[in-house]
């Protein structure tokens, strides 16, 4: 089963060799190192009530891949240079260990991850923007029925590559394909977002915040 939990500091040495790997490190953040991002996802973790919430997804308990999500409003350039709209969360993720992607669970993790978002906050509406040369990051927004925008520059990213700008409206709950014979299943309980990984996608990242 895929989950998300909150990231700690015992997560960041997987997180920091995750970010080094090239299938990551060309779409996370090619214009840092991974010790600049380590440190300020620590400096995250260890503010309760920092404005991003970082958190580690796990397959079956094991980490392998992590995410984050926040307010737009709590970015007011970024939320103006995206044009988010008043209430709308972003998300930003990555499937970290090789040998899970392109097995389903980049495109489980997004529907897990909204329904995280929307948890904190009730049928949100949610804005993400991976690279447009991104063709996997992009493929499992769009399973979750994340629809496109926009592909334009977004001037407060540290390049000027065009983005792909996808909006999931307010109160459309993600969703992915169930795997042949299955029966959907339920919404999970709040206090653990569970979904089943059994079918196949590419990998998955985007940008960050």
């Amino acid at each position: 089963m895929l989950a998300v939990r909150p990231m700690t500091g015992g997560d960041l040495p997987a997180v920091e060799s995750w970010l080094s790997l090239p299938h990551v490190a060309r779409w996370w953040a090619p214009q840092t190192t991974p010790a600049e991002e380590i440190a300020e996802y620590r400096h995250r973790i260890s503010e309760p009530a920092h404005a991003t919430i970082m958190l580690v997804v796990t397959l079956g308990g094991k980490p392998v891949g992590w995410c984050q999500w926040y307010r737009w409003a709590d970015y007011p350039a970024d939320a103006a240079a995206i044009g988010a709209r008043g209430g709308e969360a972003g998300i930003d993720y990555a499937i970290g260990e090789p040998a899970q992607t392109g097995r389903g669970a980049g495109t489980v993790m997004i529907g897990v991850l909204v329904a995280e978002v929307r948890r904190h906050l009730p049928g949100a509406g949610l804005l993400a923007a991976p690279e447009a040369a991104n063709a996997a990051s992009r493929r499992v927004l769009e399973k979750n029925g994340f629809r496109l925008v926009a592909v334009r520059p977004i001037s407060t990213e540290p390049h000027d590559r065009p983005m792909a700008i996808y909006r999931l409206p307010p109160a459309t709950r993600a969703r992915y394909r169930h795997p042949p014979g299955e029966p959907p299943r339920s919404r999970p309980a709040p206090a653990r977002v569970r979904w089943r990984v059994g079918y196949r996608t590419d990998h998955a990242w985007a940008t960050r915040r």
